[in-house]
């Protein structure tokens, strides 16, 4: 490899070098153009030509000169000679690879002065290699001039790398020559000397300022997302109410005026207002929809997994659905087993997934039939439901079958255009079932029918008891010992609980009421309570009252443990009763026949005086004639403040009450109604068409500080919750514990 220079014979001055010399010598053209050939050749200038040469970085090698010399210009051909010019060749190359490597590299000695680094160094942060050359890093940034933190951080740094460690960061901010700031994710390591020592450390830097900005501009879109979502969910609350609230007076006034126009003889008149009613009912169930697959999107739909009779829900399908199914002449055809037993879900969701497929083979299906089966399977040691409802109606192609579970979607615009709807019953069915950990599917045959399959497991519980097995520590079995003490008026809930805990190694004693908890409390000192709050009789507050007064009872950890679902929600408020609007007629005849007695014994020498406290003038004035078809007396109030006013005078045997209103809503009456002795005993029914929020459950709950909720969380979550709290509790100090269990 020959290495070629020009220079002007007459000045011994340089002009030119090719690739090779200026890789040999470490110079660039311009470096070199005008300099002495002394430069490269120390011994230029002697009688004879040199035998050395020198490049860059001041190494020397040996080499052999030809000279072919011109009247202006000459030439001189240098060739490397001898065993060292292999690894000064390979340095040289190794300088270069440095030099041009795609990436921002610094070399450092032990003083974080810099040695060496790769134009991309230079170019990304803005700096000349006569700015840094014998300078220490710290001196040359200007972000260690201003920031004292990030320079003591970075100085720790290099410590820990001269002692022989690694160190990495993903987001780091530069501040750069031209003093604007990056983000890097970088690198420092040591490097080593020929004898194995630490000389000093390498910097690796990457620019991520764009990945940051994007990062940060997502995670700014996330947050609107966010507060859009909350948004949404306040504006769903707020549509429940204010589109339920006038449903409520169509649906009633037309029932209302439907028996008077049927008791006074207008036929015609009556089925002009059962068409309205049904209208009505029609809309609100399109409202009902809209609002669950909302609710579903937005992440605010619960469950509230319960026991029930599989027969028994079959009886009362057959009897909701025989009036729809028999407007096209079809037949229903019930298929199942006696003995099917219970299962546990959110009965609910499931009445609302079969009744609304049900209703889908009614309305494609003229004069045919309707098959509706429940069956038990056993798959992979664990029993499963599976409803089927299969029709012979239309049937749908395998087009159409694709788009069924789809949000807004029916199977093409012929069918909207015919049949109608929303095309949101087996959206909102299909999410439902996935919620309570089955599945929803189904097959169809154009001009045959189709055939839709709930998959649901018979008992969550469990997955509950395998999620226990695996997360329960050896050190928390052994130490699941003690007597506990489980308070509850339900049954399943009893069963569950006391299944659970003996599973853990504990001795349960259970109690249907409050009366026998407390006795068995006295009796036993058990190590721990707990106690339900909601329970006919006396209920969990007047217990948890009686054991924090009793001083043999007060140190017992208590957790309280209340399973609540949107209906109990009232009782939560101190209210009797929970229904939601619009409210018919036979919702209101049984509520009355329900407090018959109760009411009959407060007013035996009177009519009974109910005061209902609503807003909305046309819903308070349905709400009061009929009441007083019942016989009943009416106060009326449109707010809390009047409803409190209206109680002062006369105690009413009985409240309806709303919950969305102006200056004192119903929270704030129920607040102040419950503060007075002489007024607890009177039955307080919430009727409402709001949707609780997190807050307004906060609000409600001023006894307990912590109150697990069916509907927020899962029954496992409940389970899994008590266990957790109960081993807590037995964990503690009698000192620690006293006379603050209560708070769960």
């Amino acid at each position: 490899m020959n290495s070629i220079l020009t220079f002007y014979g007459s000045r011994d001055e340089i002009d030119s070098l090719n690739s090779e010399a200026q890789m040999l010598f470490g110079y660039k053209n311009k470096a070199l153009r005008g300099q002495p050939l002394s430069r490269l050749f120390p011994d230029w200038g002697q009688d004879r030509l040199p035998q050395q040469g020198r490049r860059a970085d001041g190494t020397v090698f040996p080499c052999e000169l030809e000279l072919l010399e011109g009247e202006v210009a000459s030439v001189l051909i240098c060739r490397p000679l001898g065993a060292n010019f292999g690894s000064n060749d390979e340095r040289l190359l190794l300088a270069r690879f440095v030099d041009d490597a795609p990436v921002a590299i610094a070399m450092f000695d032990r003083q974080m002065n810099y040695l060496r680094v790769t134009r991309r160094w230079l170019s990304e942060f803005q700096v000349q290699m006569p700015d840094i050359e014998g300078r220490s890093h710290y001196q040359v940034f200007p972000l260690f001039h201003q920031d004292p933190e990030a320079l003591s951080r970075w100085q720790r740094r290099q410590q820990s790398c001269l002692a022989g460690n690694v160190e990495t960061g993903d987001d780091e901010p530069v501040r750069q020559g031209q003093g604007g700031l990056e983000w890097y994710r970088w690198e420092m390591r040591p490097w080593k000397t020929g004898a194995d020592e630490v000389g000093g450390v390498l910097l690796w830097m990457g620019n991520i300022t764009h990945t940051k900005i994007v990062q940060d501009e997502l995670y700014e879109s996330k947050e609107a997302a966010e507060a859009a979502n909350r948004s949404k969910s306040t504006f769903l609350a707020n549509m429940s109410h204010e589109l339920r609230t006038p449903l409520n007076a169509i649906i009633g006034y037309s029932e209302m005026l439907s028996e008077e126009a049927q008791d006074d003889g207008y036929e015609e008149i009556a089925s002009d207002l059962e068409k309205i009613r049904g209208a009505g009912k029609h809309l609100l169930s399109l409202i009902n929809d809209i609002l669950d697959i909302s609710k579903i999107e937005a992440g605010r739909m619960d469950l509230y997994i319960e026991a029930f009779d599989l027969n028994a829900l079959m009886l009362e399908i057959e009897a909701t659905a025989t009036p729809l199914i028999e407007e096209k002449a079809n037949t229903l055809i019930l298929k199942g087993d006696p003995t099917l037993g219970n299962m546990y879900a959110d009965l609910t969701k499931v009445r609302q997934v079969l009744f609304n497929l049900i209703s889908n083979a009614a309305k494609f299906t003229q004069q045919g039939e309707i098959t509706f089966e429940i069956r038990r399977e056993v798959q992979d040691e664990r029993s499963w439901i599976i409803f089927e409802v299969s029709d012979t109606g239309i049937g749908m192609t395998a087009e159409q079958l694709a788009n069924i579970f789809t949000a807004f979607s029916q199977a093409d615009a012929s069918t909207t255009r015919k049949y109608g709807g929303t095309g949101l019953g087996l959206a909102i069915a299909r999410h439902f079932c996935q919620m309570m950990g089955g599945d929803l599917q189904a097959t169809s045959e154009p001009e045959v029918g189709s055939r839709f399959a709930v998959r649901l497991p018979a008992e969550p519980i469990d997955i509950l008891e395998e999620s226990f097995e695996h997360g329960m520590s050896q050190e928390t079995q052994s130490e699941a010992t003690g007597v506990i003490l489980v308070i509850d008026d339900d049954p399943d809930t009893l069963d569950l609980i006391s299944r659970r805990l003996i599973k853990d190694g504990f001795c349960v004693e259970t109690a249907t009421n409050g009366e026998i908890g407390l006795s068995k409390a006295r009796e036993l000192h058990p190590d721990a309570i707990i106690l339900d709050i909601l329970m006919e009789g006396m209920s969990g507050w007047n217990v948890l009252s009686e054991l924090k007064a009793d001083p043999t009872l007060v140190d017992i950890p208590t957790i309280v443990a209340t399973i609540l679902d949107d209906r109990n929600i009232g009782f939560t408020l101190g209210a009797s009763d929970y229904l939601v609007k619009p409210v018919d007629n036979q919702q209101l005849t049984r509520l009355l026949a329900k407090y018959q007695g109760k009411l009959d014994g407060r007013a035996s020498s009177r009519r009974r005086r109910i005061l209902v406290v609503e807003d909305d003038d046309m819903n308070r004035e349905m709400l009061r004639r009929t009441l007083e078809k019942f016989g009943c007396n009416v106060v009326e109030a449109n707010n809390g403040r009047a409803a409190l006013d209206a109680v002062a005078a006369e105690a009413p045997d009985l409240v309806l009450l709303d919950l969305m209103m102006p200056e004192m809503d119903g929270f704030g009456f129920l607040t102040e109604f419950r503060e007075n002795p002489q007024w607890r005993s009177i039955p307080v029914v919430v009727v409402t068409a709001m949707e609780l929020t997190a807050g307004d459950r906060q609000r409600l709950d001023g006894c307990v500080t912590h109150i697990l909720e069916k509907g927020t969380a899962t029954r496992e979550e409940l389970l899994y919750e008590v266990r957790e709290r109960l081993f807590a509790s037995l964990k503690r100090s009698p000192t620690e514990s006293s006379g603050k269990w209560e708070n769960g």
